[in-house]
């Protein structure tokens, strides 16, 4: 079945031109207006959109607004003439796939729309993987974490009623099985967070970093007052567009290992601070921590990696759910480090679009200019 396209224009030579160009090898339907778009959109699933940016009824970037509403995974290419290219980058930024200047030779137009329709083919297929992947682990974990109740729950039993016939060497071995057990459990909680880690779990909304910080503060209160850490946060942190609950993994696993490989001969202090540049923000997290070993800084991010030459207790899933995280919303994470000079993670945040409601209010602001 070939790709479905919609061509948005309200000049029918335009749609015409577009059509006989890219009919060969997608399902080409074409839409005069905004309103007519909109209609169609609603009603069927379209691989692509091809939309000017000045359609008489609205908009280029309302359409893409509206589409969001009723479509949230629909691709945009807008067409845009030379003097418009600012609105151009703007709808980029408010989620476009790309866009093309005109006027375009027929072989630049084939090559951004390959693009386009082969980059929404292999999210779906990482989505679809994402969630066999999420519901085998689900599934799994369930069935061990059952198996694993019990046999904690015998082991309790043993040491309730028979700690006297078991003599101090059996309770040892009691305690090893129950701990073992206990590893076990925190290990397939943080299989099935590393599952979910790979898929969106909700809408994206206004994420304030500050308030953020000292949610994942207020959760290590107690190992920050006990080791009496100098917290740092740079001021004027900014409200980014992305899932809470993807923010707070980062920031909760960063903050959380920063504090658990202090140094036991210095001060610890954990600093948080951003820069900034037009495509996302970067943001850090460091510490003077007992550092990571040069061999260690690549395979720290990988399932079950961790670093050596220490006994710190930890799954080795934490820095890959942050990695999973932000390679599904498209950021990466770095680390610089010594051992014995602490360690700096670097990661970048794209700045997202908002909500369908957000990205509408902002293109008729667009319009009304």
């Amino acid at each position: 079945m070939k790709p479905a396209i919609l061509i948005v224009d309200d000049e029918a030579s335009v749609r015409e031109y577009l059509s006989s160009i890219l009919a060969d090898n997608y399902e080409v339907t074409t839409a005069a207006t905004g309103a007519d778009a909109l209609d169609l959109i609603r009603d069927e699933v379209f691989d692509l959109v091809i939309c000017d940016l000045m359609i008489p009824d609205m908009s280029g970037l309302e359409i893409m607004a509206r589409a969001r509403e009723q479509r949230p995974d629909v691709d945009f290419i807008v067409l845009t003439a030379y003097g418009s290219l600012e609105s151009a980058i703007k709808a980029i930024r408010l989620g476009a796939s790309d866009y093309l200047l005109k006027p375009f030779d027929p072989e630049e137009l084939r090559v951004h729309v390959q693009n386009a329709v082969g980059r929404r083919l292999l999210r779906s297929e990482y989505e679809a993987r994402t969630r066999e992947l999420h519901s085998f682990v689900t599934a799994i974990s369930h069935d061990l974490s059952g198996h694993l109740v019990s046999l904690r729950g015998f082991a309790r039993r043993l040491r309730e009623h028979c700690a006297e016939l078991l003599g101090e060497e059996g309770r040892g071995y009691l305690e090893h099985i129950d701990s073992s057990a206990e590893r076990m459990e925190r290990l397939m909680t943080a299989i099935t967070e590393f599952a979910k880690a790979g898929a969106a779990s909700g809408e994206v909304e206004f994420v304030d970093v500050n308030e953020l910080l000292g949610q994942v503060f207020e959760s290590f209160a107690e190992p920050i007052q006990q080791k009496d850490v100098e917290l740092k946060v740079e001021p004027d942190m900014p409200v980014i567009v992305a899932e809470w609950i993807d923010a707070y993994r980062i920031f909760h696993n960063l903050v959380g290992n920063a504090l658990k490989y202090a140094r036991d001969d210095v001060k610890p202090r954990v600093e948080v601070g951003v820069e900034e540049n037009p495509q996302h923000h970067q943001f850090y997290v460091r510490d003077n921590g007992i550092g990571i070993p040069r061999e260690d800084l690549e395979r720290i991010f990988e399932m079950f990696g961790r670093g050596s030459g220490h006994a710190v207790p930890g799954t080795g899933l934490g820095l890959a759910i942050v990695r999973r995280i932000l390679a599904r919303v498209g950021g990466r994470i770095w680390v610089e480090s010594e051992e014995q000079e602490g360690a700096t993670f670097h990661f970048t945040f794209p700045k997202l679009e908002p909500r369908p409601e957000q990205l509408a209010a902002s293109a008729r602001e667009e319009q009304d200019r």
